[in-house]
């Protein structure tokens, strides 16, 4: 195991004594975390290069094509992040679930287990009781094993995605500091995703009561932007909040951008996402007019990528090519160390675009 990664991890359990406050648990939990450690640095050690490469699954059904098993399995992937349901907030009907996954084929070769994936909307904890957030916390969990169980999928751990904020983020840690019991409880895992600027500051946004952090590399420009040319990645804003900053607090793995979308704006703001369309689609789109690299207007109203267009809407074409993938994987392994990397995410004609054997040697950086 190389040096880098050993030292991260001392730094890491260093961090952690300074971190909690003083209290009777205080040797406990110091305790805890040093058996942790050792353990994470005996297993990588057993295990030399060994990052684990899995997946991300966000689409609306599960029903994974002989495409994406292969490359799955070309990767040795044993995990998939699976997304269960949305959290929303209804006025009348409070925090509700949304977007319940639909499980088409719950055989999930090459993939060994599950980690269900929750994203919640920052307004449901912002608008929660204390005693909702608890109550929130038991309904997740129940919906979770529930869905688990009827479709015998192995559960191996919950994940909460939350862009959470200073306003909300008491609910927020409330809300995983229950989770991160009632998983305990299951002999489960329990992570959440951080943001860049949550890594960066956490000292001001605090860290949440949580197994691990999934650090999230992408999403961090201004998609609402004029001037923005690509919101998924930004290497320019990667090294800002790289530079100059303190160990986190929880052990991380990171997260990957591995997809592409073009953004719609109407009268410059953003109504769309149209993930289901290739930059081609947009080119033999006989209604739209190329205006400047990567940005179309829309000459004629009409349905496109599964939306209804206007005559003046504007879209710009977004992606993460494989060159930039590696110059951020390459920025991250020098200030980070982890035992996993989660591309986002597994969908057969965004994987052709990566012929797996580079996303392979994305390890490589760490060693």
């Amino acid at each position: 195991m190389s040096n880098k990664i050993l030292f991260g991890y001392f730094i890491v359990f260093l961090k952690n004594i300074f971190w909690y406050k003083k209290s009777q648990t205080f040797l406990l939990e110091i305790q805890q975390k040093w058996i942790f450690y050792l353990i994470l640095t005996f297993s990588a050690c057993k295990n030399q290069e060994k990052i684990n490469q899995n997946w991300y699954h966000w689409k609306g059904t599960l029903q994974l094509d002989s495409l994406e098993r292969k490359y799955a399995e070309q990767l040795q992937s044993k995990t998939l992040y699976l997304r269960f349901f949305d959290v929303d907030f209804h006025p009348e009907q409070k925090a509700i679930p949304i977007g319940d996954l639909q499980i088409q084929n719950s055989d999930i070769k090459p993939f060994q287990e599950v980690v269900a994936v929750i994203f919640i909307t920052n307004r449901t904890i912002l608008q929660s009781t204390p005693n909702e957030i608890k109550s929130l916390a038991e309904k997740i969990t129940q919906k979770i094993f529930s869905k688990a169980q009827n479709n015998k999928l192995s559960l191996q751990g919950i994940q909460i995605d939350c862009d959470w904020s200073e306003k909300s983020k008491e609910n927020f840690f409330l809300l995983c500091k229950t989770l991160k019991k009632i998983c305990k409880d299951q002999k489960l895992s329990f992570s959440v995703t951080i943001r860049l600027h949550q890594y960066k500051y956490f000292s001001q946004t605090g860290v949440p009561d949580a197994d691990e952090g999934i650090l999230m590399l992408y999403n961090i420009g201004d998609i609402e932007g004029k001037n923005t040319e690509n919101s998924i990645l930004d290497l320019s804003l990667i090294d800002k909040y790289l530079q100059d900053t303190e160990t986190y607090p929880l052990p991380l793995k990171i997260a990957l951008p591995v997809f592409q979308w073009a953004v719609v704006k109407r009268m410059g703001k953003v109504v769309h996402l149209l993930s289901e369309i290739t930059e081609k689609d947009l080119e033999q789109n006989p209604h739209l007019k190329k205006i400047q690299e990567k940005r179309y207007k829309v000459q004629k109203n009409h349905y496109f990528g599964g939306v209804f267009l206007y005559e003046q809407d504007e879209l710009r074409w977004e992606s993460v090519s494989l060159e930039n993938i590696e110059k951020l994987t390459k920025k991250v392994a020098s200030k980070i160390p982890i035992t996993e990397m989660i591309f986002y995410h597994l969908d057969n004609q965004l994987i052709q675009q990566y012929p797996y054997e580079k996303l392979q040697n994305l390890v490589h950086y760490w060693f």
